[in-house]
């Protein structure tokens, strides 16, 4: 029992150094976040989509990776903007790029791993999102038409009302700090500090979960042969993590706080990790994000899904091959 007591204060001591190592980053991050979700910079831009025509995947890509929104508060978004007029390829463009990248991943990123793999993982965000829009937009004749992606007609009708009918849609905005801040006061001060407080917790905890899983890791169980993997690891290593992250749900802060701690590297560090590796870990694991599988299968047909997933993975791996084969640093 004293033994378990010792071990216990050792990983609460281990995830506290850890802990307090990332927090400058994850505030800088979140405190971004909040001025953009703020002043709504993203949704003047979202608004603009429907209106750019074949720029539009383009302006979608560079959506995806300056929103804070994450996979699961995108793909709600996506099917209003496919319904209000916006083709499939630069919805599918913004779908991919959203988990990847935004103002919090890629503070965190650059404080973790260091700013050439935080640079690697916007140009790998932005790489896939055109590769994915343009690819789309090809097939637009061959069944993936914006008339024939759904599984059923949705009903018109605003997102953002408690009475929709499509329960999975339905934004459950209303109910946030931030917004209940606004409707009570219109201060956009107060309304920052709530949307700072949001992001703290959403970010957090997500950074939080890899911390934990880390340490947790290294205390009881072996890692030399994973930490030899993410160093030396070619490209058949690269494919095997890829298939493994697709089911599991892999936000990028978590990834990362992963990844920093194997390596623990000081401030400006560059770590050792494996480009294949390192580009399945960071971009496959977030694309392929579960609760947005779940919301795909139930709203869109099979072959939407499909073709998502093959982008994300296809993608994913190519990228990885060419930055193996011609690394960037």
């Amino acid at each position: 029992m004293e033994n378990f007591g010792s071990v216990l204060v050792e990983i609460l001591h281990e995830m506290w150094e850890e802990l307090l190592y990332i927090l400058p980053y994850l505030a800088v991050g979140v405190l971004m976040e909040a001025i953009i979700r703020t002043f709504k910079w993203h949704v003047k831009i979202r608004h603009a989509l429907t209106r750019f025509g074949g720029f539009s995947i383009v302006m979608a890509t560079i959506l995806g990776v300056a929103s804070p929104l994450c996979a699961c508060a995108t793909l709600p978004l996506v099917i209003s903007l496919l319904l209000a007029g916006l083709p499939l390829a630069p919805a599918m463009a913004l779908l991919i790029t959203s988990p990847l990248m935004s103002p919090a991943s890629y503070s965190m990123l650059s404080g973790m791993l260091g700013l050439s793999w935080a640079n690697l993982v916007v140009a790998c965000a932005i790489l896939l999102g055109l590769f994915g829009g343009w690819l789309t937009h090809f097939l637009r004749r061959y069944g993936f038409s914006e008339e024939t992606i759904f599984r059923q007609n949705l009903p018109q009708g605003d997102f953002h009302d408690p009475d929709y009918p499509v329960e999975e849609l339905r934004c459950e905005c209303g109910k946030q700090l931030s917004h209940r801040v606004n409707r009570c006061t219109h201060n956009k001060f107060l309304v920052f500090l709530a949307r700072f407080w949001e992001g703290s917790l959403k970010i957090g905890k997500f950074a939080l979960i890899g911390l934990v899983i880390e340490v947790v890791a290294s205390f009881f169980i072996p890692t030399d042969w994973l930490t030899k993997l993410l160093t030396e690891g070619g490209m058949a290593d690269a494919v095997l993590l890829m298939f493994a992250t697709v089911p599991l749900h892999l936000p990028q802060v978590t990834a990362a706080s992963m990844l920093f701690g194997f390596y623990l590297p000081d401030p400006g560090q560059m770590i050792p990790l494996a480009k294949g590796p390192g580009i399945a870990m960071l971009v496959g694991g977030p694309v392929t994000a579960l609760p947005v599988m779940a919301i795909f299968i139930s709203m869109f047909r099979k072959r939407v899904l499909m073709l998502y997933l093959s982008l994300c993975i296809v993608g994913t791996l190519g990228l990885a091959l060419v930055f193996t084969i011609f690394p960037p640093f």
